[in-house]
């Protein structure tokens, strides 16, 4: 059956001829590892021998053609904008044209069988804006919704920011583990610093900031509860070709505020520990030299101080367990010896 299949046009056989071919074929005849590598090839996306398919790649590869002539003409038009009008790239008007280009070499792709197949087996090139815009339309229909979820029903948001419009996927691993947003770490696991991915969706590289925030720390004195900043970094370059922000792989960055382990003492309520992406303004660097104190941090105040623009947020919960004891001795922090407890109104 492979061999005479090998013989037809690559258009020229529908799925009846195929049926036909396939019972008059020899139903003992052995098949030779060289026929059936043929076999596999014939199955390829690309080929597969039918009839209504092959007219539909046809016609697919006829509109990339005219997408791929559109895109030469926009090059050659952002070129000449910017030699012979003096625009700069960050300009409004090449900013936009550069859009509509991104948004062309999107659809000279985006109905190709291949790059389906490649992105749902996870072969994709972050150089390539097609899988760029199906990897945010697959983190806008899933992990995001997930993100805004906990972020509103814990009340990060508004306790920490007013709002926020997360527009690149922040990755969270403590001790080399995967962590949702909203999960439960322990003491032991989220004692040294956790490695982050953000994954923007545009081309360019861009500096950001790191925040981490503890809104819910116990203020005896006031009968309420305060705010603890953990961690800043500053000056992370991202793009969608460098994902890795902190961690191994990641470029130099500059901490501002070194990491400060979580920890809940014993009898408080859970806390939320809230970390926040924020762009930096025309990848201009913040002072590594920064004075920063973490007991009377706001984060409202930091983001309109340096006129940070919020791109990216996660967060995670912890609470008193077996290890935090050990973690706080070991870290030299005050109140392990301390236990909270409810006082009844009299």
């Amino acid at each position: 059956m492979s061999t005479r299949l090998s013989s037809l046009p690559r258009l020229g056989l529908g799925l009846r001829g195929l049926r036909t071919k396939a019972r008059a074929a020899p139903a003992a005849a052995a098949a030779t590892p060289e026929v059936e590598a043929h076999a596999r090839k014939m199955r390829t996306i690309e080929s597969m021998p039918f009839q209504t398919y092959q007219h539909a790649l046809a016609v697919i590869h006829q509109d990339r053609e005219e997408k791929l002539a559109q895109i030469k003409t926009e090059h050659e038009r952002i070129a000449k904008m910017i030699k012979y009008k003096n625009l700069a790239p960050s300009s409004r008007v090449v900013k936009s044209m550069t859009r509509y280009l991104e948004d062309l070499k999107i659809k000279a792709d985006i109905n190709n069988p291949r790059v389906k197949y490649n992105f749902d087996t996870g072969v994709i090139g972050m150089n390539k804006p097609v899988y760029r815009f199906l990897l945010e339309k697959k983190w806008r229909s899933m992990r995001r919704p997930v993100l805004m979820q906990r972020l509103t029903q814990m009340h990060v948001i508004p306790d920490v920011l007013p709002s926020v419009d997360p527009r690149v996927d922040v990755q969270v691993r403590f001790a080399g583990r995967d962590t949702a947003p909203g999960m439960f770490v322990g003491s032991k696991n989220s004692e040294r610093p956790p490695t982050l991915k953000i994954i923007p969706f545009r081309q360019g590289e861009k500096l950001c900031t790191v925040a981490v925030v503890d809104p819910d720390v116990p203020d005896v004195e006031k009968d309420g509860f305060r705010y603890r900043c953990h961690w800043i970094v500053s000056n992370i370059p991202i793009s969608p070709l460098q994902t890795q922000a902190i961690g191994t792989g990641a470029k130099p960055s500059d901490t501002l505020l070194p990491y400060l382990p979580p920890h809940v003492q014993k009898g408080s309520p859970y806390h939320r520990y809230a970390l926040f992406v924020f762009e930096q303004p025309g990848n201009n660097r913040l002072d590594s030299n920064l004075k920063i104190d973490r007991e009377t941090f706001n984060m409202r105040a930091f983001q309109e101080k340096h006129a940070l623009k919020t791109v990216g947020a996660y967060m995670w919960r912890g609470r008193w367990d077996e290890d935090t004891m050990e973690v706080m001795k070991r870290n030299e922090l005050p109140g392990w010896d301390v236990m909270f407890t409810r006082v009844k109104d009299t």
